[in-house]
């Protein structure tokens, strides 16, 4: 390349020098050829962009004989890739971070001759911040798109393939996040795989746990969480992780979230993982304090157990702001139900414990879909499924690690296909089924009220949207002013086929006091079938408020 350059640069210093060369050396007049000198101007030696950002250029060509921009080709190399052949480069620069060495080519029609203009352009991550997250199936594959929040900007959608050259997977399940972020090496050392400096983007996809970096998103070193990763501190005998398929996640922000030891600061996840039927556990906490695992942790009620995929803290008592104690939970026990034997459990630090029948019943047949802890001091929800229409609604009572039924009831027009979120402020719980977003109160378990179409709170069709558009994902933000609903339009199609993305994200206003909602924005076609829609926060601060419950942080 160096050699070519050199090369080209001596003829055209020799043009410039000799003029009429080919005149002087004794060549007739038809012989006789002008070289156009070409000058390239409006472009900078050096441009600085965060990922999914637009680059435009507009150059300005001048020439000695001629200038018509008509009469050149044109290609813009960015990174070894032609990535335009137009005069003007409008690009979205869907690139990972690091300097990128860059051309711009112009090459004269009759000639051949060409020229060139050397630039840089240096991509700083446009994801290291909150993000609105889409775990989706398009064209039969697990797919992820990103909002970024920071600032007004363009949805990345469906980047993760063509932007790393590797596929999440076929069967896209879940997304979550871990907000541990430790500060020293040390503590980097003893959590990783589970998380880096700034946690960890989780995708669970074909019964495989994605790792995905926090703040680029790229794939992790170690691409896979494995079962090894929970037998560190195993010696004899060997460890058995067989049966290890992970179904489900989910993180607790514990107490000690923000209190200083010295020069560190305690931020402790409790991070349960269910797989294969049984409970693998990690309390991954920075020094001064151990970081703790378990796995492959069997049923109270016997080896034959098999866990539902889903679980939950069954209380989640914010800590008192102040110096001290702020921006983490007192969390309870973590709930869990054995499919096999028909019953609860509850689970401290990977160890599940039996739940006697006198004090909560059986239910046989049944799977754990949902559950919460409330904003109902000793209660938590719980919905389990016997079938895809055959739904109950539980309100469970907590003294100490007693347990109690306070109420059962229908779960009217709810399925298998609903998605849950209970408020931490009030005791409603939103569901979705079908078209519809249904609010309810869980209180009314107690008098048997079942939900029914007078719990309806928006259905799609009064946004516009026909009968083969269904809700199939739903989050809150943490401070539960911002509710968001995955869509699908993709009707009977459950792979997201086809070239146009029919998957839209709308993002509504919700009222905490009311429990109301106002359309704020519809994104359509960001994603395939929306499977999971969630909000990445960079850095955990409790209900989205820093300085001890004070400052309210969230922008979404």
């Amino acid at each position: 390349m160096m050699k070519f350059y050199n090369k080209l640069v001596l003829m055209l210093t020799l043009s410039a020098m000799l003029g009429s060369c080919y005149k002087d050396l004794g060549t007739g007049p038809g012989d006789y050829v002008e070289i156009n000198e070409l000058t390239i101007a409006g472009i900078d030696k050096q441009y600085a962009r965060d990922m999914d950002d637009s680059l435009k250029i507009t150059p300005q060509l001048q020439g000695t004989h001629y200038s018509d921009t008509s009469k050149f080709n044109y290609s813009w190399d960015i990174n070894n890739t032609i990535v335009s052949n137009s005069l003007n480069l409008n690009f979205k620069v869907a690139l990972t971070p690091g300097n990128k060495i860059s051309r711009f080519i112009v090459e004269d029609k009759a000639t051949k001759v060409k020229s060139y203009f050397r630039f840089d352009l240096n991509v700083s991550s446009s994801t290291a911040g909150n993000l609105i997250m889409v775990l989706s199936k398009s064209k039969g594959k697990a797919e992820l798109s990103y909002l970024r929040l920071d600032k007004p900007a363009n949805w990345a959608i469906n980047y993760y393939e063509s932007r790393f050259g590797k596929p999440l997977g076929v069967n896209p399940q879940r997304l979550d996040f871990l907000m541990v972020e430790p500060t020293s090496q040390v503590a980097l050392t003893n959590i990783a795989p589970f998380a880096n400096q700034f946690g960890r983007v989780l995708v669970l996809a074909d019964d495989r746990l994605v790792l995905v970096d926090k703040s680029t998103l790229e794939p992790n070193v170690v691409p896979i969480l494995e079962g090894e990763a929970y037998t560190r501190s195993a010696s004899y005998p060997a460890p058995d992780i067989s049966g290890y398929k992970p179904e489900f996640m989910a993180q607790g922000v514990e107490m000690w979230r923000n209190n200083p030891y010295g020069s560190n600061f305690h931020q402790s996840i409790h991070f349960q993982l269910i797989s294969g039927g049984a409970l693998y556990f990690a309390n991954l906490a920075p020094p001064p304090f151990t970081t703790s695992f378990s796995y492959n942790r069997k049923s109270a009620y016997g080896p034959t157990g098999y866990f539902s995929p889903f679980g939950y803290f069954d209380t989640m008592t914010p800590t008192p702001n102040g110096n001290l104690f702020h921006h983490g939970y007192t969390l309870g026990n973590f709930m869990l139900f054995d499919r096999v034997f028909g019953r609860f459990t509850y689970a401290s630090y990977g160890s599940s414990y039996a739940i006697p029948t006198t004090e909560l019943k059986a239910f046989p047949g049944h799977d754990l879909l949902y559950g919460s802890a409330t904003s109902q001091t000793g209660t938590s929800f719980a919905v389990l499924k016997a079938s895809a229409n055959a739904l109950k609604f539980l309100l469970l009572g907590k003294s100490g690690n007693k347990y109690s039924l306070v109420g059962e009831v229908s779960g009217g027009v709810a399925n298998d296909q609903s998605k849950f979120y209970n408020m931490k402020t009030s005791p409603y719980v939103f569901f979705t089924a079908g078209n519809k977003l249904y609010k309810y109160n869980i209180l009314d378990v107690t008098s048997n009220m079942v939900p029914n179409s007078g719990h309806v709170a928006l259905s799609l069709s009064s946004l516009g949207y026909t009968e083969d558009a269904v809700i199939t994902s739903m989050t809150v933000s943490r401070t539960e002013k911002t509710l968001l609903l995955g869509v699908s339009r993709y009707g009977a199609d459950k792979d997201g086929n086809g070239d146009a993305n029919k998957g839209d994200i709308l993002r509504f206003d919700l009222d905490k006091t009311s429990l109301g909602l106002t359309l704020k924005e519809k994104y359509e076609g960001v994603s395939g079938i929306p499977v999971d829609v969630k909000i990445k926060y960079q850095t955990h601060w409790r209900d989205g408020r820093s300085n001890g419950g004070v400052t309210e942080l969230d922008n979404i």
